[in-house]
Formats: structure tokens, sequence, C-alpha cells
């Protein structure tokens, strides 16, 4: 993966269909009433956190900073 992850790093998506957990994560709200969706750690575990949409889900990233470092390598010259 780009700018040195590893597996560790990834996290998966579960559609909202194949688990149930009532509050977003990020805002609180019951996910239910939205268009939920779900994320783990591993393909294998349950869930780990919940969100509304991908807008909370988008949110949550940028407000825990969850993106930064993880970009390649770039400067001007290359």
């Amino acid at each position: 993966m780009c700018g040195g992850s590893t597996d560790a790093d990834k996290t998966f998506v579960f559609p909202a269909a194949t688990v149930r957990m009532p509050d977003c994560t990020f805002c609180g709200c019951p996910v239910e009433a939205h268009d939920p969706v779900f994320v783990s750690d591993s393909p294998d575990e349950d869930p780990t956190a919940q969100f509304c949409n991908y807008g909370c889900l988008a949110a949550h990233i940028d407000e825990a900073g969850l993106a930064t470092g993880t970009a390649c390598e770039w400067s001007p010259g290359q």
C-alpha cells in the first residue's frame, strides 16, 4: 500500500444488511434511520464502528486526522 501502510492499517466496510448497531460513532444518531456504513479492523471481525452514511465517516476521518501521513511522498521536483 502507498505511504508505507501495512495490512494492520486497513479498515473494512460492511454492507448495512449484515450488522445492526444503534448509534453513529461520529454524531450519535441512530444509524438505521439513515444509509449506514459499518467498519472493522478485520474482514473476519464484527464491526468496530458505525456511521449514518459516508458523510459522517468522512467527517470522522477528518476530525480524527486518520488520513494524516498516509499519502505517498511527493515533491515538486519529481
